[in-house]
Parts: structure tokens; sequence; C-alpha cells
């Protein structure tokens, strides 16, 4: 059994050999001699397929541990939506303090912030110093609908206000990004408690809703499901229940590519056609949401061609997968990222601020509470 990643063209395989089932991961498609070590992993054949995830890295979830949460019931307590980052190393290191923080300081922060909330509406502002003239580059709002969609979504918003102020510096003073100083960012995030447990935007453009389930496949008791299934899940020996013929699914993060792929949980029957399907649904930190129904497996798992290559015909700009063209559209191409001029003199001052605790964040963050 093999399928590919929807983003990138690698391939997840499950090879059975006499009595051993063994996972690989292939991130090169063209060279199938290439294998990721973080995915490898082996069980016996006869055990259920989420043996394979019981030992393996878990690169999509978080710990939230009871400092974790009392320092988020803070937060929401003192209506707390503003974050600065801030560089407190010498000297000017603006590339590598914009890596950090779009790989790593901004995406753990939003991953936090995510926890108990139906999805995130971010802004992200950086502060830009360029030829002793003092800037505020600023994205618009942009809602993120699933945890597994935040590195995405922070990695196209710095692009876009990367490209915003490398044009801009250009234009106006005729300067490369390497005469920019950016020593802080601003993060804005309003956290969103309405609306329904989405998936990921890369299995949302596949749109499966719309293939209606077919008549010949019996119903299932959702209450029996999601309760067999917490009683089931993470246990080597665990029962699952007979009377449940259903297929079930997850999704998995490659550790090392940080590819998202969906993989089978329990497989009951290779009739996929007859046999119930769901998708397990978690949290960010790896807490059961429930169950989405797949109704077409096959069409879930697999890359179509149109998946692949867009262009923009407002901004002209090339894309090589559909998920990052609906996310640049969501964007509005980047458009309606701002650019302010600030008076250099003017100092700032925070009344109501506190710093986040370098043991959950390694990062130099600051909440900054409204002054009323």
């Amino acid at each position: 059994m093999f399928y590919t990643s929807r983003l990138h063209q690698s391939r997840f395989i499950f090879q059975t050999i006499r009595d051993v089932r063994t996972f690989r991961h292939q991130p090169n498609f063209n060279d199938p001699s290439i294998e990721c070590g973080s995915c490898y992993n082996v069980v016996a054949a006869n055990e259920p397929y989420n043996h394979h995830w019981l030992t393996s890295e878990d690169a999509q979830h978080i710990k939230m541990d009871m400092d974790h949460k009392l320092l988020l019931q803070r937060i929401h307590v003192e209506h707390i939506v503003t974050f600065m980052l801030c560089d407190e190393t010498p000297g000017n290191r603006t590339r590598a303090f914009v890596v950090e923080a779009g790989t790593e300081a901004v995406p753990h922060l939003l991953r936090f912030l995510n926890y108990e909330a139906t999805g995130l509406e971010v802004t992200i502002g950086f502060f830009v110093k360029v030829c002793q003239q003092n800037f505020y580059c600023e994205s618009h709002p942009v809602k993120i609908k699933h945890f597994l969609d935040i590195d995405l979504t922070v990695d196209m918003m710095f692009t876009r206000l990367v490209e915003k102020i490398a044009n801009y510096a250009f234009i106006t003073f005729n300067v490369t990004l390497e005469a920019i100083c950016i020593k802080r960012m601003k993060v804005v995030v309003q956290r969103l408690w309405n609306g329904q447990q989405q998936l990921p935007l890369q299995y949302r453009v596949k749109n499966d809703d719309r293939f209606k389930p077919a008549e010949n496949k019996h119903s299932v008791d959702l209450s029996l499901l999601h309760e067999s299934f917490v009683n089931y899940h993470g246990k080597r020996f665990g029962d699952f229940p007979d009377s449940l013929q259903v297929n079930l699914y997850c999704f998995r993060v490659c550790a090392r590519t940080k590819e998202l792929f969906a993989a089978p949980y329990l497989i009951r029957n290779e009739d996929t056609k007859n046999t119930p399907t769901f998708l397990v649904q978690t949290d960010v930190a790896g807490e059961f949401r429930g169950m989405h129904e797949v109704y077409n497996i096959r069409k879930f798992l697999r890359s179509d061609p149109i998946d692949l290559i867009f262009d923009c015909r407002d901004c002209e700009g090339h894309f090589t997968n559909r998920v990052e063209f609906v996310m640049h559209k969501e964007m509005d191409c980047g458009g309606g990222i701002t650019m302010l001029q600030l008076d250099g003199e003017l100092p700032e001052i925070y009344e109501n601020c506190f710093t986040l605790p370098k043991e959950i964040f390694k990062h130099a963050w600051y909440a900054i509470g409204p002054t009323f």
C-alpha cells in the first residue's frame, strides 16, 4: 500500500513481508533509495496500523501541562491579544531573527494560543529600521482554521511581509535587505470560539463533503464509536468492539520534513466503498475532538493532477500546489499590507505587560495587555 503526500512529491509506504509490516517515507518521489529515518518503523503484520504510531515521534502536538494552562488562563482573563517578540542579541542579525521567528517562535506561540480555541485570527507586524528611519510593516488579519495550518500560514505571511519591506526599501532608498534591521515583531492574536471543527487546509481543498455516502454503507453509532475510540486509543492491547465495522484514519506529520499526511489507524475491511470511513480529529494537544466521515478515501488520500501548478491571474504569481494558491488568495495576493513611518524619538510605554516564561517559550516574548 502506498500513497503520496498532498504538498510534496513524497511517498508513504506500508510494506508487508512474511510476518512483518514496515512503514517507510520516501521524501524524494524520483529516488526511492532515500528514506526518512524519523518515520521508519516496524510492527508485526497482524497488528493494527495504529501500533506504528504508538512509539514514533509526535511532530504535530504540543504538551499542555498545568503551568501552560495557568498561563493561558491569565492571558484569557486579562484580555491579552498583543505579543511582542524581541531580538535581545547585540548587533544586526535580521536574517537569522526572521528565520527563527517564522519557523519557531511565532508558530510555537500560535499553537499554544490555539489550545481550546476553534481557530485564530492573526496579524503580524515587523518593526523595521532602514537608513536611520523607522517603519512598521503590518499584515492584514488572517484566519487560521486548524492548528496544522499554522506553519504554512506563518511562512506565507512572513514571505509577503519581507517582500513588501524589500520592495519598499529598494524603491525608496535604493538598498537591499542587507541594509535593513528588524529587532522586534508584534503579533496580534484573536482566539476564536465559534465554528465547527475543520480539516487542515491541505485536505479541506479536497472538498470531500461533495461525495455523498453510498446507500449500501451501514449506519454507525457515533456515540459508541467515540466512546470506543477513547477507550482504545494509545493502548497496545486495547479492545475495539467487533460490532463497529469501520475504517479509521489519522493525521501524521513527518518530524524531519514537516509533511502532513493521512495514514491508516484501524482497518476493519478492505472494501473501502462499502465500509464507513472516519478521520480521527484531535486538537493541538492531541486530545480527541471527534470524527470526520470521509466518503471517498482513495480520492482523499491521493494527489490529483489538478493539485499541482497554479497561476494567479490577479498578480501573476506562480504556485506549485493548490494549498499555497488557496492561501495566497485568502490573503488577497499579499495585499492589505501597510507600511507606516514611525517617529523614532517617541518612546513606547506599555503599562500592562509581562514576560512570557522562558521555561515555556525559549524566545523573548512579551504579553501586552489592554490599557483601560
